[in-house]
C-alpha cells in the first residue's frame, strides 16, 4: 500500500508537469476553474458573505506560510525527540531530524520547478525572469509541516508509555546480564483517522484559500500535494525504523521449552 500511494503520487506529478509545461489540455481546464472561482483583489470591509469568504480565504492561504508551519514543526520536533531520547531509543534522533530535512527540501525542490515552467500567476502580474507559480511553495510547506508534526505525534505516542529499558534479572550471578527492550504502543486506529481527517481539512483550507485568493492555480496546489507524499514518506519511513529497531522480541510459543543443553559426556574410564 506504502509503495501504491508513492508511485500514484510520483505518476501524478509527472502527468501534472507535463501538462503545464507543455500548455495541454490539463492546463486549460485549470485556468478555466480558477477563473470561474478565484476572487482577486484586496478584502472588502463589512459584513458580507463575500467578505467573510475572502476572509476565511486569505486565513487559510497564510496557514500555509512559514510563520505558521515552523513553530508547529518546531515544537513537535523537540518534543519527539526528547521523548526518544528519555526513553533510550537507539534511533531517537532519526524521526527528527527526518520532519526537519523534509520541511528544509520544500524550498530545493519547489525553486527549480518554478524556474524551469515559469508559469505566470492567475492574477496576470509579470513575473521576474526564474520565477513562477507551478507549483505553489505555500501548499507543499503546509502538506509537509503539518504532515510531518502528524507523523511526529504518532511517533511520540507509540513512546508515550514506553519505559526506559531496563536490567534483566538474572538466573545465575555467573551469567551476563540483558537489556530488555521497551514496549511500543502503538496510536488508536480511530484516533489517527480522525487526525489524518483534520490534517486533509486542513490542507484542503490552505488551497482553497490561495486559489481563492488568486494567489494560485488549481494544479499548483495539487502538483505541491503530490510533491509532498514523496518527503513524507520519507518521515514516515524514518518513525518505522526508529520504532521497529526497538521493538522487543516476540514471546515463545505457549507450551514451547528452551533447549536443554545436552549432558557432559563422562571422561572414560582408565
Amino acid at each position: 500500500m506504502f509503495l501504491v500511494v508513492v508511485g500514484g503520487a510520483v505518476s501524478l506529478l509527472v502527468l501534472i508537469t507535463w501538462q503545464v509545461a507543455a500548455h495541454g489540455p490539463l492546463r486549460a481546464l485549470d485556468e478555466r476553474l480558477s477563473h470561474d472561482i478565484a476572487q482577486h483583489g484586496d478584502v472588502l470591509s463589512g459584513y458580507s458573505a463575500s467578505t467573510f469568504v475572502a476572509v476565511l480565504a486569505e486565513f487559510g492561504a497564510d496557514l500555509g506560510g512559514v510563520i505558521a508551519v515552523l513553530p508547529a514543526l518546531a515544537a513537535a520536533v523537540t518534543v519527539a525527540a526528547w521523548r526518544g531520547y528519555r526513553v533510550r531509543l537507539r534511533l531517537w534522533w532519526l524521526p527528527p531530524l527526518t520532519a526537519a530535512l523534509a520541511l528544509g527540501a520544500v524550498p530545493s525542490l519547489v525553486a527549480p520547478l518554478k524556474a524551469w515552467l515559469g508559469r505566470p500567476g492567475p492574477n496576470g502580474a509579470p513575473i521576474a525572469p526564474g520565477n513562477g507559480y507551478y507549483p505553489s511553495g505555500h501548499a507543499a510547506t503546509a502538506a509537509v509541516g503539518y504532515g510531518a508534526v502528524l507523523l511526529l505525534i504518532a511517533f511520540t505516542w507509540a513512546i508515550a508509555r514506553t519505559q526506559a529499558p531496563s536490567e534483566a534479572p538474572t538466573v545465575a550471578p555467573e551469567a551476563p546480564p540483558t537489556t530488555v527492550a521497551p514496549t511500543v504502543h502503538t496510536m488508536p486506529r480511530a484516533a489517527w483517522w480522525w487526525s489524518m481527517a483534520a490534517l486533509a481539512c486542513l490542507n484542503a483550507g490552505v488551497g482553497l484559500g490561495l486559489v481563492r485568493r488568486g494567489y494560485h492555480w488549481p494544479l499548483d496546489v495539487l502538483g505541491s500535494w503530490c510533491l509532498s507524499v514523496l518527503l513524507l514518506s520519507c518521515v514516515a519511513w524514518s518513525v518505522g525504523r526508529a520504532l521497529s529497531v526497538n521493538r522487543p522480541a516476540p514471546a515463545p510459543a505457549r507450551g514451547s521449552q528452551p533447549p536443554r543443553a545436552s549432558p557432559t559426556p563422562a571422561p572414560p574410564d582408565r
